[in-house]
């Protein structure tokens, strides 16, 4: 039963966390001091301090960091990202 309980606890603890994180986001977006803008090159969303859209987000930069398993089975594509971004 212990062991149920600490998991309760560390649930808590991360809900808590994660809650209070978005609510200084919306703060922060409110005051127009952060957005959510789109990646011109895959459409994810991401932040950013202006409202223009970025030319890359950090996916599109390091995808092997981000998605690995996806990375090693697509290694072609990747690296005709890296090319075409240069």
């Amino acid at each position: 039963m212990s062991v149920y309980e600490v998991l309760t606890v560390i649930l808590i603890g991360v809900l808590a966390t994660a809650a209070t994180a978005a609510i200084y986001v919306g703060l922060i977006g409110l005051l127009g001091g952060l957005y959510f803008v789109r990646c011109q090159d895959c459409g994810h969303l991401m932040f950013s301090s202006t409202k223009r859209p970025q030319h890359a987000c950090s996916r599109c930069r390091h995808p092997v960091l981000l998605h690995p398993a996806h990375a090693m089975l697509h290694r072609r594509e990747a690296s005709d990202m890296h090319a075409a971004q240069q």
